[in-house]
């Protein structure tokens, strides 16, 4: 399993630019399975479909 420090990071260079400040604002906040979402590209975003 990912630690939560790389998984935070990863999502970060992951999530597509419309979300990205968003989650900055919010990371500590984000349950690790949203980030895993973010990284595994299950969660799209609601603006550009990414």
């Amino acid at each position: 399993m990912i630690d939560r420090e790389l998984l935070e990071t990863t999502a970060l260079e992951e999530v597509c630019a419309c979300q990205y400040y968003d989650l900055a604002d919010t990371l500590q906040e984000t349950p690790d399975e949203d980030l895993r979402g973010i990284v595994n590209h299950t969660i799209k975003c609601e603006i550009c479909g990414e």
